[in-house]
């Protein structure tokens, strides 16, 4: 087994209805090949990963992953450069670099406690330090909600419905009635829910 950590650069394929994903991870210059069923991953984001390092006929060297973990990028590089990814809509390099030369360390615990502090920034108002904070929040709820519901079974696409429906009262409904799914969701069947 082998143990990779880095950014994802390159989201080379995905297959929207199982997770199966080809995708480039950088770690300090070194550039890695990783497949294997992503629950919900994007470009930027920092991932630590864990499978077999095979050989690949036609694309050479790739790593199988079995298992992953998506990181809090911990220092100011690595938070410049998931949030200068595009992973935030309305953040690109520029202003990810100046947000982060004002907080350092902090970034993301403004960005989550603090985000009105963002409007200290040049170029952000306190409306779009708000919906940037409020996008950070949406993202983590969204991948903790798509791990929950992948242990389901339930695919890619399928997942991004439900949550889109319910938000994060999914797990509430879950529990509580999951059958409310096969109503309020194309797709989902009685038997599935």
């Amino acid at each position: 087994m082998a143990t990779v950590c880095g950014f994802v650069e390159r989201i080379k394929y995905r297959n929207e209805d199982n997770g199966y994903t080809v995708l480039s991870l950088v770690n300090e210059g070194e550039e890695y090949t990783l497949v294997g069923n992503f629950h919900y991953i994007s470009e930027g984001e920092m991932v630590e990963a864990v499978g077999a390092m095979t050989e690949h006929p036609v694309y050479g060297e790739q790593m199988t992953v079995e298992t992953y973990e998506i990181k809090t990028p911990e220092d100011t590089a690595a938070m410049e450069r998931y949030l200068g990814s595009g992973a935030i809509k309305g953040v690109g390099a520029a202003l990810a670099a100046r947000i982060v030369k004002r907080f350092k360390a902090d970034t993301f615990r403004i960005m989550e406690e603090e985000p009105e502090r963002l409007s200290e920034v040049k170029g952000v108002s306190e409306k779009m330090a708000m919906a940037i904070s409020q996008q950070v929040e949406q993202k983590k709820e969204m991948r903790q909600a798509m791990m929950f519901l992948q242990e389901y079974g339930i695919s890619m696409n399928l997942a991004a419905k439900i949550y889109q429906e319910y938000g994060p009262r999914l797990y509430g409904i879950i529990k509580e009635n999951p059958y409310q799914m096969a109503d309020d969701i194309p797709g989902v069947g009685f038997k599935m829910a």
